[in-house]
């Protein structure tokens, strides 16, 4: 079907650009008059009719649909032209909504990541109860389950009634949605609404964790840290390897994601002076773009006159800043038709910064940039 794309806001919209959106998630008196509020209404109705909305989270923004209904579940797939094997998250607003999804009862180490970090960017993956369809879960005897840390998301849950399943709201691959204009550009007569909850917090998709077996896993890195998770519960907890053939999990383990149509070159500080040397070269002939830190030494005045744009927008001191723009960068830069290839510094892989460079690594797939025998690999 063609839809004429419409985005919507509510009267609330400069309350979702507070810095403490956690906070306003669990503000009860504001989710109650969200849910009453027109976007609201039209976005839960279209959900319950079977159709598929664009919502805003913490994280990204996410194509939603009632998670138990699979004709609905099966327009995500095809608005995205996502992979049949990649399993989708699906979203409560309230831990009692967990029952219809699980099959088993939920163990004490669930209830306490539970407590300590809904709502907010972690996803557990749990048994699937026989109820849900086979479509949301990819195939699989498990559900991946989170409560977002974003009121109207929340709202829209609470109104509609539904669970709801919502990978990112983009076409499969391609760099995810972190504003409303995101997912206009790329699902644009695919999708009937789109609710504009403004710019997203973190930036970067949910921390997926399975906590089945003995050993910890985190099977996607995203807005909640290993070191949190870990620190919080006392244990260790790995980082689980990448799948090309088996059947996997978690969304973000098996293909390429996140990447612009642009090839993308990752580049370390050590090996920094090289690449800049080796990008000089490349702008004689081609514009290139160079996202690096602002606390990295680079002699402007060297490129002024070349074919490069420099930008240095993040501190390695805070990497939560690369994780709120990165996705936003991308697509600005995909956009601008002048720019061929694209560099990128690398973070340091601590906190937040994993999950940074997973999305990095994972978007530039084997344009990785070193000098021989240097750092990236």
């Amino acid at each position: 079907m063609n839809f004429k794309t419409e985005i919507k806001k509510t009267e609330y919209q400069k309350k979702f650009q507070s810095a403490s959106i956690e906070k306003l998630a669990l503000d009860f008196e504001l989710r109650s008059k969200l849910k009453n509020d027109p976007a609201v209404i039209e976005a839960a109705e279209l959900l319950k009719a079977g159709e598929i909305v664009a919502l805003p989270t913490e994280t990204v923004y996410g194509l939603a649909a009632d998670a138990m209904n699979p004709g609905a579940v099966e327009k995500i797939f095809r608005a995205k032209g996502r992979p049949q094997d990649n399993p989708l998250i699906v979203h409560i607003a309230d831990k009692s909504q967990l029952r219809k999804l699980t099959a088993a009862e939920i163990p004490i180490k669930a209830e306490k990541l539970m407590e300590r970090f809904w709502p907010g960017p972690l996803t557990i993956i749990f048994p699937k109860s026989p109820a849900v369809p086979a479509v949301t879960s990819a195939g699989l005897d498990t559900i991946a389950v989170r409560m977002p840390a974003h009121p109207l998301m929340l709202a829209v849950i609470e109104r509609s009634g539904l669970t709801l399943a919502a990978p990112s709201a983009n076409t499969s691959g391609f760099p995810s949605p972190t504003r409303a204009e995101h997912v206009f550009n790329d699902l644009k007569h695919k999708i009937p609404l789109i609710l504009d909850g403004g710019a997203c917090h973190f930036g970067v998709e949910s921390t997926v964790i399975d906590i089945r077996a003995e050993e910890i896993k985190v099977l996607r890195p995203g807005g909640i840290s290993r070191e949190e998770i870990s620190k919080f519960l006392g244990e260790e907890v790995t980082l689980a390897a990448e799948l090309k053939e088996e059947q996997v999990l978690s969304p973000g383990m098996k293909y390429r994601h996140y990447a612009p149509s642009k090839k993308l070159y990752t580049f370390n500080f050590d090996d920094k002076i090289f690449v800049l040397n080796q990008a000089l070269k490349k702008a004689e002939k081609t514009k290139i773009a160079i996202i690096t830190a602002r606390e990295s030494k680079v002699d402007s005045e060297k490129i002024s006159d070349k074919n490069i744009k420099l930008l240095q927008v993040f501190s390695h001191a805070e990497p939560e800043e690369l994780a709120q723009k990165l996705f936003d960068l991308l697509r600005k830069l995909d956009a601008d038709k002048s720019i061929e290839e694209i560099y990128i510094e690398e973070l340091d892989t601590a906190g937040i910064g994993e999950a940074v460079m997973n999305r990095i690594f994972k978007a530039a797939a084997a344009d990785q940039y070193s000098q021989p025998g240097g750092g990236s690999n």
